[in-house]
């Protein structure tokens, strides 16, 4: 195969911006790892020098060339922080309902103490006795001391019937820890807890104040009667149920704008969005900025990219004799087609285009006509042949520089006629002309 050949080019150039791309993406993901992190005490420094050095792990890959590897493992990483912290989230949340679950068997404790000692004629402090109302603990504290009080004094006491009613339902424990944990727990509505879950969640991902009318119809709907708890918990569930879906989709998106922008930042575009614009956006309206984003860093790679595969191919066609004039790089980009003239045999050369929205590359020898005369058609075959080893030097020339040429298509020797340029000047001594044609004659 040794006639037109369809070919694609990458240089080192497009893969260290897609490398550095990747970094910048774990670097914002990891940013965020810690902002949540810290702010919900999740995450230690320990944790965090961990994260910190498997990143620096990763730009140390760029630096010894492995170029491949950062690829490859860059996304692994910035999949891990976004796992990694939910999970944290997770056992935050785990936490939260057991505090929830604390705190209502204090509660609850609180107001038996509260009963009993009313049961018992015990003389209550109205600071203590209000405390009690309220679950408070410390009033706890006080009103076991004084139930051990009055417990204690019942064994003094010379009526055993007095003694009696005291120690009637009361182990008299030692310490107010072990009497705590040992009184019973009313068993939880799974309805309620389960907003309650949300709510926690949701105070992590919205305003403060969107929370206020939840929690008091939530609080409501623990005391009230049953059926109207049941309006109240019928409606809660489908509300928090739907803004938690939707905040949790904006978050995520969210972290989507941070890390593309942060690549297209790496790029040397904007990479920035305040605050309160990213407070002001709806899902729908980041999902759109984020697919303008990601199109704009598109097209940036895309004309980079061809910038940077335009000038390896010349530099590489001019180590291997082609001449290649001072613009040529600048026409090809406006013309679609470049002609160069290969120095050791003046009447052939190369011709270079685009080869459609692929960002592969058409390469042809072709033949130079001056005043309606060139070289011997019978010439042809052997200027084809020798196209096809220049072909595999500058192969081998790319690769030396980091670059890689691959042949995606090629036609035999003869398949199709060499095609034949006019250049100016009747000794064909003139500069080569680089027309676009409506046809390519190369499919």
């Amino acid at each position: 195969m040794s006639g037109p050949k369809v070919v694609r080019i990458v240089t080192r150039e497009e893969i260290l911006e897609i490398c550095y791309g990747h970094l910048a993406r774990v670097d914002a993901a990891l940013a965020e790892w810690q902002r949540i992190g810290k702010r919900n005490d999740c995450v230690d420094e320990g944790a965090i020098a961990a994260a910190l050095q498997r990143r620096e792990a990763l730009a140390a890959l760029i630096a010894a060339d492995r170029l491949m590897d950062i690829q490859k493992q860059a996304p692994v990483e910035e999949a891990f922080l976004r796992a990694d912290i939910q999970t944290r989230l997770s056992k935050v949340f785990a936490k939260q309902a057991e505090a929830r679950s604390r705190e209502r068997r204090e509660q609850q404790a609180a107001a038996g103490l509260l009963k009993r000692l009313r049961s018992l004629d015990v003389p209550l402090d109205p600071g203590v006795e209000a405390g009690l109302a309220r679950g408070d603990s410390q009033a706890m504290a006080q009103g076991f001391a004084l139930l051990a009080d009055a417990v204690a004094g019942a064994s003094a006491s010379t009526s055993n019937a007095l003694a009696g009613k005291l120690r009637d339902g009361d182990p008299s424990p030692k310490h107010f820890a072990d009497w705590l944990a040992g009184q019973p727990v009313a068993p939880t509505d799974s309805a309620i807890e389960r907003i309650a879950a949300r709510l926690d969640e949701l105070g992590m991902l919205v305003d403060a104040e969107v929370l206020l009318p939840w929690r008091a119809r939530l609080a409501e709907a623990e005391t009230a009667p049953m059926a109207r708890r049941n309006l109240l918990v019928d409606g809660l569930e489908v509300e928090t149920g739907r803004a938690l879906t939707e905040a949790r989709r904006r978050a995520v998106l969210a972290e989507d704008l941070h890390l593309v922008l942060a690549e297209q930042a790496a790029a040397g575009g904007e990479g920035a969005v305040a605050s309160a614009e990213l407070a002001s956006l709806d899902v729908a309206a980041l999902e759109t900025r984020i697919e303008a984003v990601r199109a704009s860093l598109e097209d940036q790679r895309k004309a980079r990219a061809v910038a940077a595969r335009r000038a390896a191919v010349l530099e590489g066609l001019q180590a291997l004799g082609y001449a290649v004039n001072e613009g040529m790089s600048t026409s090809a980009a406006e013309g679609g087609r470049l002609v160069l003239r290969s120095s050791s045999r003046p009447d052939y050369g190369v011709e270079i285009a685009a080869a459609g929205a692929t960002g592969s590359m058409q390469m042809r020898p072709v033949a130079f006509d001056a005043g309606g005369q060139g070289p011997d058609p019978a010439r042809d075959r052997d200027a084809e042949t020798i196209w096809c080893g220049d072909v595999s030097v500058l192969q081998d020339y790319l690769a030396k520089v980091g670059d890689a040429l691959a042949i995606e298509r090629s036609l035999p020797v003869g398949a199709t006629p060499l095609k034949r340029i006019a250049v100016a000047g009747p000794d064909g001594s003139g500069g080569a002309t680089a027309p676009v044609l409506k046809e390519r004659s190369f499919r």
